[in-house]
């Protein structure tokens, strides 16, 4: 092979692997994934840009609800201190220079309201008139305190009027003070002044509550380190603040406009963020500031997780996208394939080579379909079974299409016949010719259908008896040939749409020769499906044969198999009540003695869909039975001689009740103690050796005793009551009727002496 050679064999084999359906089909796939998946990207950056913004400013927002909470529940406190010292009756005003005693008591009166505030470091109390203030551990004048107390904002006679004038709260913003009074050099202090009483109009004096800087730093101690400014704004000054960042605090105290939380501005060539509440009481404001550029990154941090879990969900996409393709392209080139192309013909696309070939197809159908037109048997084998799935609409319908394929189907009534015949008679007769020969006036076509190994005949005749003896003739043909034939009729039909119902019918009855009592052809209008009748009866039999297989009885047993097999041949029942019986009989003993299996042999040997599909009839039912129960005898048997322990005594007790069952008095209690065991021993050996309890056996025994005398003598039902073991008659005939599903009267009418009841309970 040449270089040339095989490059374009290679080259060949590349394309058939990548043809140009499978990149049609993936890029189609993988645009799609893509346009999504940009979508999905610029809707998540609009939203999670928003939420990122709006969570953060949230954030915010409840940082400063919570410190003014805190805030102005201090202030709420030191003006509540001011109203109860105002009204209190113990401290009153009075004159220094008089009284000057009572400084000390009043001193000891101000302790309280010191120690227990956390808020201020210290409180001076002034009253109106007088020229001098008191706290807790001194009294000075007005004079010597605003010299003492150097505001770095406030003149000692603006301080001295702010004290002596005092008729609402005032607030000194944070300021450097520079006193011996305060503790700590040179702090930062914050003055509240608050006069006394409820009514500050008539106050009688206020209250200076000093409070530090410090307090305030705690207070707005949960900022992110040093990432955000922090402020209490009165009016437009700078009540307090925490301040970690380079702005000016006269930019921050702007509000937003309109009512917003939040609003950005420039300041020393940079971009920030403020937050702000709306005005509160006593005009204070709460503003927080941070870099518009943390607000960006943490936006941007969220949209990076967000992208990087697309990436991921678009990485699968176009890899399932490429799955797809491969998988749509790969039947195009099967189809290709199996289409083939001519040595010589152009290289196209797979379509166009697909579509070429179906147009050829096409023709070649055509061709054919021609062909088989001209085929008069497969033009009726058609037409029946077209006819029997009710495709003709009208009856003029039906006789045209049956008239162009030879058949005169314009009768007065039809029917359909199932006919199964010997091996190797699987092809119909061909009416008009033997053995229809001898019928005249009928018209009609046969095919087999495999699944029912039969045979449909389709026959139409204008006389109503001719169809009858047609089936007859079929039967008598088939039995001719050897072996058994079944043969199954529908009812006559006149209206040309019931074929699908003619049909079942006589499915129906085809499948009702399982249970036929002789050689017929099967009617449809012979069936019968009394199930409600049947099952109650089939489950009294089923159990009886159980319990005899239990007790290892065979004489019992075979009476039980023949009473159950008279009542199947004497009932008229349908396929499916007959399949329902014997499935339950076989099903009960296989599952009620399955461990009664001798080695090697399982109940699936037995009860499975080939073994019980076998049974053709009664006769078939009754071989597989016995043997069936021949094997869990033997079982049995043999499980009796293994363990002879326990079952010996079981088999005493069975023995001593067959011959004493006919005594009243016999008891669980009496047989236990007879045989040294407890009852509850005896009650669960005995179940588990049988399948039931000894009072379900001792009753079983006295009812087939009681079933020989009614059959066989005349005595009276009280006196046969009393010779099985039963004091009562009206006890003997519930336990009867609850075992036989009849009284004792009327077995005995049904099984055996027509003597008159003397005494019938």
């Amino acid at each position: 092979m040449t270089a040339g050679e095989g490059r374009n064999k290679a080259l060949t084999k590349l394309r058939n692997r990548v043809s140009s359906v499978f990149i049609r089909y993936a890029l189609s796939y993988m645009a799609v994934v893509l346009v999504l998946f940009a979508s999905i990207m610029a809707y998540l950056y609009v939203q999670s840009a928003q939420q990122a913004r709006e969570g953060i400013i949230d954030n915010q927002i409840n940082r400063l609800t919570r410190i003014a909470s805190q805030h102005e529940g201090y202030i709420s406190a030191m003006l509540n201190t001011a109203e109860e010292i105002g009204l209190s009756p113990h401290i009153e005003p009075f004159s220094y220079d008089q009284e000057p005693w009572r400084a000390y008591d009043l001193q000891l009166q101000l302790v309280p309201y010191t120690s227990t505030n956390t808020f201020c470091d210290q409180v001076y109390l002034y009253f109106s008139g007088e020229d001098r203030l008191y706290s807790s551990s001194s009294s000075m004048t007005v004079d010597l305190f605003t010299r003492m107390m150097r505001y770095e904002r406030v003149t000692p006679e603006a301080l001295r009027a702010l004290i002596t004038g005092a008729d609402r709260m005032v607030i000194l913003p944070s300021q450097r003070v520079s006193s011996t009074l305060v503790d700590g050099g040179d702090p930062r202090v914050i003055t509240f002044i608050v006069p006394l009483g409820a009514n500050p109009g008539t106050s009688k004096g206020c209250l200076l509550f000093l409070v530090k800087d410090s307090v305030y730093k705690s207070l707005f101690a949960d900022a992110i380190d040093g990432d955000i400014n922090t402020y209490i704004f009165q009016q437009n000054d700078v009540l307090a603040s925490s301040e970690d960042l380079p702005v000016p605090a006269d930019q921050a105290a702007l509000p937003p406009e309109n009512g917003a939380a939040s609003r950005v501005f420039s300041s020393g060539g940079e971009s920030w963020t403020q937050v702000s509440l709306g005005e509160g009481s006593w005009g204070l404001r709460y503003t927080a500031v941070l870099r518009s550029a943390d607000v960006s990154n943490a936006i941007q941090g969220r949209l990076a997780r967000t992208f990087a879990m697309l990436l991921v969900f678009a990485a699968l996409g176009l890899a399932l996208a490429l799955w797809m393709a491969r998988r749509h392209a790969r039947p195009i080139r099967d189809i290709k394939n199996l289409l083939g192309q001519q040595e010589d013909a152009p290289r196209r696309d797979e379509l166009q080579q697909i579509s070429t070939g179906i147009q050829q197809l096409t023709s070649r159908n055509m061709e054919l379909a021609g062909r088989l037109d001209r085929a008069l048997p497969m033009q009726r084998h058609d037409f029946i079974f077209r006819f029997m799935k009710g495709r003709f609409t009208t009856r003029e319908e039906a006789v045209a299409a049956a008239r162009a394929v030879g058949l005169d189907i314009n009768k007065a009534c039809y029917a359909v016949i199932l006919c199964n015949g010997p091996e190797g008679w699987e092809k119909p007769f061909e009416f008009g010719q033997p053995p229809f020969d001898t019928l005249s006036g009928i018209s009609g076509a046969g095919v087999e259908l495999v699944a029912l190994k039969a045979i449909l005949y389709l026959a139409f005749s204008d006389d109503h008896q001719a169809l009858p003896q047609l089936a007859e003739l079929l039967r008598r043909a088939g039995e001719a040939g050897g072996g058994r034939c079944v043969t199954a009729m529908s009812a006559l039909h006149s209206d040309l749409t019931e074929a699908p119902a003619a049909y079942l019918e006589a499915a129906a009855a085809f499948d009702n020769r399982f249970v036929m009592g002789g050689q017929q052809v099967l009617a449809y209008a012979a069936i019968s499906s009394n199930m409600s009748d049947i099952l109650p009866k089939a489950e009294k039999l089923t159990h009886s044969i159980s319990q005899a297989v239990a007790l290892g009885n065979r004489g019992l047993l075979d009476q039980r198999i023949n009473e159950l097999l008279v009542f199947l041949k004497t009932t008229n029942m349908s396929p499916f009540a007959f399949r329902m019986i014997y499935n339950h009989v076989i099903d009960t003993l296989t599952r009620a003695q399955a461990a009664e299996f001798s080695s090697g042999r399982t109940a699936r040997e037995f009860y499975d869909i080939f073994s019980l599909s076998s049974c053709q009839s009664i006769d078939d039912l009754d071989e597989l039975l016995r043997r069936l129960c021949d094997t869990l005898m033997a079982g049995t048997d043999a499980a009796a001689e293994e363990a002879p322990g326990e079952e010996d005594e079981i088999d005493q007790v069975v023995r001593y009740m067959e011959a004493h069952f006919s005594d009243p008095e016999i008891s669980m209690a009496a047989i236990a103690e007879s045989f040294d065991l407890s009852t509850t021993r005896l009650s669960l050996s005995f179940k588990e050796r049988t399948g039931m309890t000894p009072l379900d056996y001792l009753t079983l025994l006295r009812v087939e005793h009681a079933k020989g005398l009614l059959a066989k003598t005349d005595l009276t039902i009280r006196d046969i009551s009393a010779q099985v073991g039963y004091y009562d008659s009206g006890s003997f005939i519930r336990r009867f009727k609850q075992l036989t599903g009849e009284t004792p009267l009327q077995y005995r009418r049904a099984h055996g002496a027509e003597g008159k009841e003397q005494t019938p309970c």
